[in-house]
């Protein structure tokens, strides 16, 4: 080993299929048409500064996210959870009818809301692996974001 040698990081594989299992189920249990739908974990962030007399405060709000995503009608779901996948919002779902445009912004994948200027926009990023339980929920999803990976493009044009 280098001195400056990084350790490869040990995934415990159950703790992250049964997170995937605990997405599918919540998955399935709000979206009525669930069948062909590939499912990613992702977050949203946002971010509050506040100026202060001799100080600036930033805070970042992180939220779950359960993202799934279809080809055969190019649609997207998304879904709000906590990090311990106890529970989702309504499903918010997006086709290439029902939005503006879609693209990629500072790293983050974002959906433009149809309508006037101040219509809105759904941003929410993607990562291979989510390991840190106070913010995000334990999991690996290597093949899941290679899925989407080649999905966005398409749904993007």
């Amino acid at each position: 080993m280098g001195l400056f040698s990084k350790k490869k990081k040990v995934w415990d594989e159950e703790k992250s299929n049964e997170n995937k299992a605990k997405m599918r189920a919540l998955f399935n249990q709000v979206v009525a048409d669930h069948e062909g739908y590939h499912l990613v974990y992702a977050y949203s962030s946002n971010v509050k500064t506040s100026n202060y007399v001799l100080a600036r405060k930033t805070t970042y709000t992180y939220t779950s996210l359960i993202v799934g995503f279809r080809e055969s009608d190019m649609s997207i779901v998304i879904l709000q959870t906590t990090p311990e996948l106890e529970g989702c919002s309504d499903p918010e779902i997006f086709t290439k009818d029902n939005i503006k445009k879609a693209k990629i912004v500072q790293a983050g994948f974002t959906l433009y809301h149809k309508g006037g200027f101040m219509a809105g926009y759904t941003q929410f990023y993607i990562s291979d692996d989510y390991d840190d339980p106070k913010l995000f929920a334990y999991i690996r999803q290597n093949n899941e974001a290679a899925e989407w990976d080649s999905f966005w493009p398409k749904f993007s044009k």
